[in-house]
Order: C-alpha cells, then structure tokens, then sequence
C-alpha cells in the first residue's frame, strides 16, 4: 500500500502512476473552469426555419469526387447489406433510447452506400431524427451512456458521428440552444465526416504509422465532404461551412484553411472537441484508445490552446468523464465506484470505497468526495470484470 506521506509528495510534484506531469493539467483545468460562459442565447442571431422535407438534388461535382474513389466502390459491407435502411423509420421506430441509437447508425450506413454508389446523399431521415431527439431531451441524456460502449472498428465513421452528436448536443443544451440550433448542430455533427467514405480503405485501415502523403489525404475529406454536400448550400450554409470547418483550430493550427478564433463557426468549434475527444477513447487500427482520463487531459493541455476555452469548459461540465456506476482506482491503489459527480471539478467524482489498497473488499463501504480530498486523486478507470470478488 502507497503511504500517505508518499502521496502528498507525489501530488506536491504532479507525478502520476507514470512518472508523467499532471499538475498542469489540473492548472489548465482550474483556468477553464473559472472562465465564464454565454447561455447561448444572446449572441444567436435569427435562423430561417428549416423545411420538413430538405430538397436533395444532384450536383454534377458528387460524380467527379466519388470517381476518384473507385477502390471503395466494394466498402459496402455485409452489415450495410442486412441492416434495414433508416429511411424506413416511423414515430413507433423511436421507443427508446436503444432505437434511436440503432436508428442513428443505420441512418449512417444509409449514408456511406449513397456516397460510395454516386448517388447524393438523402439528409432528410437525419433532419427527422435529430428532430425527434432534440423534442426529447432525455433521449440525449438517456442515449449518451451508450456513447461508451466498445465499437467493431471498422465501423468507426458509422457510430462515431453518432457519438459526436450526444456529446455535442449536450453542449448545445448547456449553452440554452434554441430547438431549431440543436437540429443544425445535430445534422451537422452526422454529416461532418461524409468526406471519409471516399478515403481509400488502405489508408482507413492502415495499422501504424500513416506517411506524409496519406496523412494529405485524409486532411481532404473535409472539403469533400464540403463538396458531396453542395446540393444543400442554397438552404443550409451552416452545414457546409461547419462540415468544411471542423478540423480548424483555434490556435491557427488546424486545416484545412488554418483559420482561427472567431474565424471558425461555433458549430465547427462543438464538433471539433468531441470529435477529438470520440478520436482518443476509441481503438483504431493505428493506435489504441486512451483511458477517459488520459483523453481529457490531452484536451486540457492541448498544444499551444487548440480548442476555445469556453467550449472546452461547457464540454468538461456536461460530458462526465467518470460515468456514475464506472468503477476507477485510487492513488493509493484502492477501488470505488462512482456515485456521484462534481461539475466545477470533473476529474473529481464521489465515490463509494469498494476495495482497500491491499486488494480487499471494505467491510462497509465509505463514500468519498474527492473534491475535499486534498491527497487522493483517480488513476485510471477499473473495468467491473477485474474487481476482485
């Protein structure tokens, strides 16, 4: 068991279980966390109301991007085959929060065999769905949890704009978004990787490091994601300028125009960190997933300030980094399970004490509220299956 004096002294130094400097994370965060956020509604302007049924017409530019993917014309796999298609959905389709993740991934397949056929894609099933969950909001409180699960990776770019959507909306929902604001960050969020349908399977696939060249073009789909979507520029500008813009960063340092700040639309700026964050938590063929906690203080410490401040702060406020009911170890090697959050600390949940620091079950359980722990602090988090019985 690590004794106490030995923790002080590692947290005095900012050391973690690998010898890397955590301190400034924590300093980053207590900056985030004391800046002060709009409720989103006064600097809206008004927005034209969006039709039920977008007009879906084919831009002679669709044909000439998608003939020069010709080695993804057989990416439709067998899922896509046997899945059933998302424009079949109905009102009795949206029960619970399972269908309309089912529904939401579906919607997506639909999505990636259009693109991958020359055919332009249809975005009036996803007006429909993001409709139908943004006049739910449980829906996203109750669907977000499954944002958690492990994914086939190579599914990735079905589930993962899914993803992207609960935790953005969750953001727009802390930000006091009108309901018509949440329906175009919610479509936005779905569409903002279409671009990567187009992109060779050898590079999606690639297991290591990916070269110069393949990195340039991968850094090409969001402009032609841009392009597949400019049969809707006339009616909804906001979705092509956020899908084109969601790789900016605030810094300068983004692509593919490396614009920065104000710059950059808000939409593009939501999607951009949980993009980021979705990237990180997940296993790719390149590299493995990282802990929540590695991920977010990644985020934290982002080089040279790669995210806005203020959305970063909503995004550690409203997206738990240790979900209640997740079990996570402690500093001094002992387990709990999380029961409780705290938003202006969320790195610093309450939790249950399960297992002691020399591996045995407490004899009654102990409830600590690791903001008013000056001395322990989470490791990592403990998957229910390796606790010990």
């Amino acid at each position: 068991m690590v004794r106490s004096s030995e923790i002080v002294k590692k947290s005095i130094e900012g050391q973690d279980r690998e010898g890397v400097d955590t301190s400034s994370a924590f300093l980053r965060l207590s900056e985030i966390m004391q800046i002060k956020t709009s409720d989103g509604t006064a600097a809206k302007p008004p927005l034209p109301a969006i039709p039920d049924t977008p007009v879906n017409p084919v831009a002679p530019e669709i044909s000439n991007i998608q003939q020069e993917a010709g080695e993804n014309r057989d990416r439709i796999t067998e899922t896509d085959r046997h899945e059933p298609p998302a424009v079949a959905f109905n009102d009795q389709t949206f029960g619970n929060a399972e269908d309309i993740y089912s529904v939401a991934k579906n919607l997506m397949r639909d999505v990636r065999i259009a693109v991958v056929q020359n055919q332009s894609p249809d975005i009036a099933p996803a007006f429909k769905l993001v409709k139908k969950i943004v006049s739910q909001p449980e829906l996203i409180l109750n669907t977000h949890p499954m944002t958690i699960s492990d994914e086939n990776v190579q599914d990735y770019y079905i589930f993962q704009p899914t993803h992207t959507m609960f935790y953005a909306l969750k953001i727009g929902l802390h930000m006091s978004y009108a309901t018509q604001q949440l329906i175009e960050l919610g479509l936005c969020c779905l569409l903002q990787n279409i671009g990567m349908f187009l992109i060779p399977d050898h590079i999606i696939n690639k297991r290591g490091a990916l070269t110069t060249e393949e990195l340039s073009v991968i850094r090409k789909h969001p402009e032609t994601g841009r392009d597949l979507l400019l049969p809707f520029q006339a009616d909804y500008p906001w979705l092509l300028k956020s899908v084109y813009q969601h790789h900016e960063r605030e810094n300068g340092q983004g692509y593919p125009l490396g614009i920065k700040g104000d710059e950059i639309t808000e939409y593009a700026k939501i999607i951009g960190l949980c993009d980021s964050y979705e990237a990180m938590t997940r296993n790719r063929p390149h590299r493995k997933a990282l802990m929540q906690f590695d991920s977010v203080r990644q985020l934290i410490q982002s080089k040279d300030r790669q995210f806005s401040p203020q959305v970063l702060k909503l995004f550690l406020e409203e997206l738990t980094i240790y979900p209640i009911g997740s079990y996570v170890r402690l500093n001094n090697a002992a387990i709990g399970r999380v029961i409780g959050t705290n938003k202006s600390q969320p790195m610093r949940p309450v939790i249950n004490l399960l297992i002691d620091g020399k591996g045995n079950r407490v004899a009654v359980e102990e409830t600590i509220d690791l903001a008013k722990s000056f001395v322990l602090t989470i490791l990592d988090v403990v998957p229910e299956n390796d606790i010990p019985r």
